[in-house]
């Protein structure tokens, strides 16, 4: 399954639209994300630190907005859509949700917690079952739930840790901290805390937010507030679930790495695709990958000399060992360090794991947070971006006979040529056997059509169970050539007659991964954020099964087949020998015989003319050395 958006063109630097098609997606179990940094806009003071880990204050909602926090202090629900904000024992609302399934899974939600109810105002409630509004009524909702003040002058150096369950549609996340010390009149400090969390996807975690900067200047009058702040960010729905809020002193020395990618990608600021997550680099394509992690100093102290370690290690062997030294991390400070000078991952196959690291000269108080994970492959003639196994699948309906495309975006760095595009299909559902199917390749516009594949059969050895990992490839006529430094994009289309699956794994980036198909803008493009199984492939013997190679020579399928005006043979011989091709026609007459001459062992591509062949069915054979292969092509004009 899927979750589609409104596409906005051109792809690169633009807003994104709030309405949408929601279908629930599960995110990938992935570490790869991209770096996420908590915003402090306030400078940080120093001062004497008090051992950390004490519960200042709590707060579990057991009386709604009166408050069980021991202070007597009591809540407030504030802004222009404040209805929105309820107390609850439920869960979410509306025609998107599932309270039992989507309900905070806190400590004490039991006994009531907090929830911005957007999908509810999203939703018509006069029938039943009820129903989304249509898609222009949707309004991007704003208001807080507003705490008690504070008078934390005695423990300055805090945080505040909450649980909370959310899911958010269409533009970026709109679940914000703020706080205040003018008693509510100005909110200068703003701290997002979807944590990197993929649009769409239903997510319950803790956060953690230092305000020891924040409420620096005047820590006896505080007040904090979670703010949904969907007119800001183009966001509409659809629910947020707050519980078990504390407020806890820091610790004196206390790195934590918020974040380990592998690349940093920002679709409001991106002009190519270079810098998207990748999971497979081929050879043709290594570049230098942005490696990075986000580390906040989450203690009361500054930290010097603090070190940042990047390790990649493939197959046992250390890749890159690199130590970036920062002389003076200050308190409540967050800092991305990048991997520097830059790292090329080598023209060597297989899976590259890379360790992320932080450490200081003083003894961190909480280790746990100081490392983080990441890894990709690196292969002949793969390019790809999902990872690997058929985890989930996204359905192409042959309800009704429009054109249905499932692509991926791509960056080019080195000039190359497309030789198919690979895809990865589930089983089940109506029965695909049959079905035709072909890839397209786009230039990265989208909407410009650079070519298609050879229409292709769907047989059942095609199909894969859940979890598996086989792919067909989709092969062109002709290799593609591809530009240096530009953008494309590869799709699997088909035009109805079953519902194709195509599996699913992992998360894309916004505005990089497309739906072609009749969704709730009408037939038109959409973005997706679960990753298709739609690869490049480079090998130019891609169409050569190893079942179909023996004794060092490999014959593939002419291409095209039927055959019109001329067709490419593809051969791959391990050794260099004489070669020749011989064409027969059905009665095993000779009429065509071409001397290749001497090639060199490697890949080899060669055309035949057929304009002056009658229709019909003909046998062509490779002679190369002392070997002989056969295959049959047919001619229609």
């Amino acid at each position: 399954m899927v979750s589609r958006y409104t596409l906005t063109l051109p792809l690169m630097g633009l807003a994104l639209l709030a309405n949408s098609q929601w279908v629930r997606t599960r995110p990938s179990n992935t570490k790869l994300q991209p770096a996420h940094a908590q915003e402090v806009k306030n400078p940080h003071v120093q001062g004497t630190a008090k051992a950390g880990g004490d519960i200042v204050w709590s707060e579990d909602f057991a009386n709604g907005l009166a408050g069980n926090n021991g202070t007597g202090g009591a809540w407030l629900f504030n802004g222009q859509d404040a209805n929105l904000w309820k107390y609850s024992t439920t869960g979410p609302s509306g025609a998107y949700s599932d309270a039992a399934a989507e309900l905070i899974d806190s400590d004490t939600d039991e006994n009531g917690f907090m929830i911005f109810l957007a999908d509810s105002g999203n939703t018509d409630w006069s029938v039943v079952p009820p129903v989304a509004f249509p898609v222009a009524q949707f309004l991007n909702w704003n208001a807080s739930l507003e705490s008690p003040t504070l008078d934390l002058s005695a423990t300055p150096y805090v945080r505040i840790e909450f649980i909370h369950a959310f899911r958010f549609c269409c533009g970026s996340s709109p679940f914000f901290v703020e706080v205040s010390t003018d008693g509510g009149n100005n909110w200068p400090a703003s701290f997002e805390v979807s944590n990197g969390a993929a649009v769409n996807a239903g997510t319950n975690i803790t956060s953690s937010v230092n305000i020891a900067d924040a409420i620096s200047g005047n820590p006896a009058n505080v007040k904090f507030r979670f703010r949904f702040a969907g007119e800001d960010v183009g966001t509409s729905h659809y629910y947020w679930q707050v519980d078990d809020v504390r407020i806890v002193e820091l610790y004196e020395y206390d790195l934590s790495m918020t974040s380990a990618a592998q690349t940093a990608w920002d679709p409001a600021t991106a002009v190519t695709y270079d810098s998207l997550r990748y999971s497979i680099y081929p050879y043709g394509q290594l570049r230098p990958v942005g490696l990075n992690m986000t580390v906040l100093n989450n203690g009361s102290l500054d930290q010097a000399p603090v070190t940042a370690n990047f390790l990649v290690e493939q197959g046992g062997n250390t890749v890159l060992d690199q130590d970036q030294t920062i002389a003076n991390f200050p308190a409540g400070e967050t800092q991305t360090i990048f991997v520097s000078p830059d790292f090329v991952p080598p023209a060597t196959t297989g899976t590259y794991d890379v360790t992320y690291s932080i450490s200081s000269g003083q003894v961190d108080n909480t280790p746990d947070d100081n490392d983080g994970s990441a890894s990709f492959k690196v292969d002949d003639f793969t390019y790809a971006r999902d990872l690997g196994t058929v985890a989930g699948y996204e359905e192409g309906t042959g309800l009704e006979p429009d054109q249905y495309e499932l692509c991926n975006g791509f960056h080019i760095a080195n000039a190359t040529e497309l030789i198919g595009i690979d895809v990865a299909l589930r089983s089940g559902g109506s029965n695909m056997v049959g079905l035709l199917i072909t890839g397209t390749l786009r230039a990265g516009d989208l909407t410009t059509l650079i070519d298609q594949t050879i229409e292709h059969e769907i047989v059942t050895a095609d199909l894969n169970g859940a979890n598996g990992s086989k792919f067909i490839t989709l092969m062109f006529a002709a290799p593609q050539p591809l530009d240096a430094g530009s953008d494309y994009v590869v799709c699997i289309q088909h035009f109805g007659g079953a519902v194709l699956r195509t599996g699913t794994n992992g998360v894309s980036e916004e505005q990089s991964s497309f739906i072609y198909y009749n969704g709730s803008a009408g037939l038109d493009w959409y973005y997706t954020t679960t990753t298709p199984m739609v690869r490049m492939n480079f090998d130019p013997a891609a169409g050569i099964a190893e079942s179909e190679r023996a004794n060092g020579v490999g014959l593939g399928q002419n291409m095209p087949n039927p055959a019109d005006q001329n067709t490419a043979v593809v051969f791959d011989l391990d050794n260099s020998a004489q070669a020749s091709l011989e064409l027969h026609d059905l009665s095993g007459s000779l009429v065509r015989s071409i001397n290749l001459g001497n090639r060199s062992a490697g890949v080899h591509r060669i055309t035949v003319d057929t304009s002056d062949l009658t229709d019909g069915v003909y046998f062509y054979t490779l002679q190369a050395g002392n070997e002989r292969q056969s295959k049959r092509m047919v001619v229609m004009h």
